[in-house]
């Protein structure tokens, strides 16, 4: 964007806010600094897919340039929002001036002890994000589950940038899935324990982007185990990410309908795979793998599934194995129609069938890998404990070691107690046992807290 057009931006922003916090919504005032700053914002998303405003000190960042210093009311706006928490602005294409009016409203709106990003979603504001600016790298020092969040919660956020872009009809930036790409990778390789443990995490508000995140990661963590690396590791990725992206053109009522979906609603969620083929075969620069992944995502081990009539073929690695954690990943996470279900029921439905859906060898692996209660997984132990898992045993998947946070009487520890469930007493009996898997939001907890 250029620097002129962005200064410009910024300055509409500021100046439509300052005039929603003097007057009344129907002032000629108000409503023309509306409409100016819903024109310039349109028109920078007509060049590209989205329109990032950063806050750093007294400084605005638009898209990674900077604006130049000097201009005060600028140093103020800047200063305004980050005292508000506000550290970055990001705009979607799709943009209507209507989610501009909102979020300036609500933006003007200083009582309210409502968060603003619930309030603009709560307006129906999908393509303004506000946030804080989180860093993207870790080095090899600098790992455990605070660098973890921050990685994945940049990957979630560039996930939703690249679906919105394909929702547009542009083609999604494969330089910014290769910066998500990038950061799982270093994770699998030097901290596959809190990556899968935020993977996890069961919210279906976002759901679309968190699974495309999941996937990926999921995916990277079993090739990791096949001991392949480097490139490949990052295609076999890359292309997980984009497993799904040709739900872009699948109407909502159908992706998020609570009941069975009739025959013809079927035959349109069917589509995907061939739109998610058809998008990524034409978006430059993207891996070969990413649009035969997509295509084949779906099909089982004998061809069955969709699309349908597709000749004799021999599926891709690549696509096994993103069949495996899409179907995973899905099962276990909560959806507006169900909830979603334990580690140890997902086991048995991907087990079970009598025409496999998933290569045998790799599904073994798979479960070998996550064991039976993965890390980051609250769970009841048979005292009535309430715990987080922190590590697996080596040969016993029913046996983890955990950190015990509530007691049996429903208090909070003050001092999470680390337990190994196989460890015996003096009669040479186990003490503790897990149970079951507890959803966390079922009880308020966050067990990342106690990673």
């Amino acid at each position: 964007m250029q620097q002129q057009k962005a200064e410009d931006l910024v300055r509409r922003l500021a100046a439509a806010l300052r005039g929603t916090e003097l007057y009344s919504p129907t002032h000629p005032l108000v409503q023309r600094g509306i409409e100016v700053l819903s024109s310039d914002a349109i028109d920078a998303l007509r060049e590209a897919p989205s329109v990032i405003i950063g806050f750093v000190g007294n400084e605005v960042v638009v898209d990674g340039g900077r604006l130049p210093r000097g201009s005060a009311a600028l140093a103020s706006f800047a200063r305004d929002l980050r005292e508000r928490e506000i550290e970055k602005v990001t705009l979607t294409r799709g943009l209507t001036r209507e989610e501009i009016r909102c979020f300036v409203t609500a933006l003007a709106d200083r009582e309210s002890r409502v968060a603003l990003a619930d309030r603009l979603t709560k307006g129906g504001v999908h393509h303004i994000k506000v946030g804080k600016i989180v860093v993207e790298d870790v080095s090899d020092d600098q790992v455990g589950i605070g660098a973890a969040r921050r990685i994945y919660a940049t990957a979630v956020e560039t996930a939703e940038t690249l679906w919105q872009a394909a929702k547009a009809g542009d083609q999604p930036d494969p330089d910014a899935a290769r910066s998500i790409i990038d950061g799982l990778a270093r994770l699998v390789t030097q901290d596959r324990t809190s990556l899968m443990a935020l993977t996890t995490l069961k919210k279906y508000d976002n759901y679309t982007f968190t699974h495309m995140v999941n996937v990926s990661a999921l995916a990277m963590a079993q090739v990791k185990a096949l001991n392949i690396d480097g490139t490949l590791l990052r295609e076999f990725g890359f292309a997980a990410l984009m497993h799904d992206i040709g739900k872009v053109n699948t109407p909502l009522e159908i992706l998020n309908k609570p009941d069975k979906l009739t025959n013809e609603e079927f035959e349109i969620m069917k589509r995907h795979v061939v739109d998610g083929a058809h998008i990524l075969r034409r978006t430059p620069d993207m891996p070969a793998l990413a649009p035969i992944v997509a295509f084949e995502h779906h099909l089982k081990q004998d061809l069955s599934g969709y699309p349908e009539k597709i000749g004799s073929r021999k599926l891709n690695l690549c696509t096994m194995i993103v069949s495996i954690a899409d179907v995973f990943d899905a099962l276990r996470s909560n959806r507006p129609y169900r909830q979603g279900l334990a580690t140890a029921r997902i086991r048995a439905i991907m087990g079970e069938q009598e025409n496999p859906a998933f290569n045998q060898v790799l599904l073994k692996r798979f479960v070998n890998l996550m064991g039976l209660f993965p890390v980051g997984n609250l769970v009841r132990l048979s005292t009535d404990e309430l715990a987080v898992v922190t590590a697996e045993h080596p040969t016993d998947p029913f046996r983890p070691q955990v950190k015990i946070i509530v007691d049996a009487t429903g208090q909070t520890l003050e001092e999470p107690l680390l337990a190994n469930t196989w460890d015996r007493d003096s009669r040479g009996d186990h003490p503790r046992a897990v149970v079951e898997a507890v959803d966390p939001e079922s009880v308020g907890i966050d067990p990342l807290k106690y990673m």
